[in-house]
């Protein structure tokens, strides 16, 4: 599978809070993992309730879990390199609602 995602996860302190370089941007760590990017034009809420037009939709393992807002690189199928933000998350469970099969993020892409 040539499709993959690296998240830009901002790094946390001892306390929890943001840490800046000397630019007061915060510092980021990437985190890789498989993914299936489709290109889907889709109007969807985000968190603040509000419609947002996407057109990018990336499936990830259960295992991964970015938040929203959080900076994506993603790899097509074809090859081609993106970025992106998710605006939205979605997951897919058993009925039960106990066991998360995988996880579907809209990025503004």
């Amino acid at each position: 599978m040539r499709q993959k995602v690296i998240a830009n996860v901002p790094i946390l302190d001892e306390n929890g809070r943001l840490i800046n370089d000397k630019y007061g941007r915060p510092q980021t760590e990437p985190i890789e993992s498989k993914a299936r990017v489709q290109f889907k034009s889709q109007l969807v809420r985000d968190a603040n309730g509000r419609e947002r037009r996407v057109n990018l939709e990336i499936d990830l393992p259960r295992d991964f879990n970015p938040d929203s807002g959080t900076e994506l690189d993603y790899v097509t199928i074809d090859g081609k390199e993106g970025t992106g933000t998710i605006v939205a998350k979605d997951e897919a469970t058993n009925l039960s609602g106990i066991k998360v099969y995988y996880r579907t993020v809209f990025v503004d892409g």
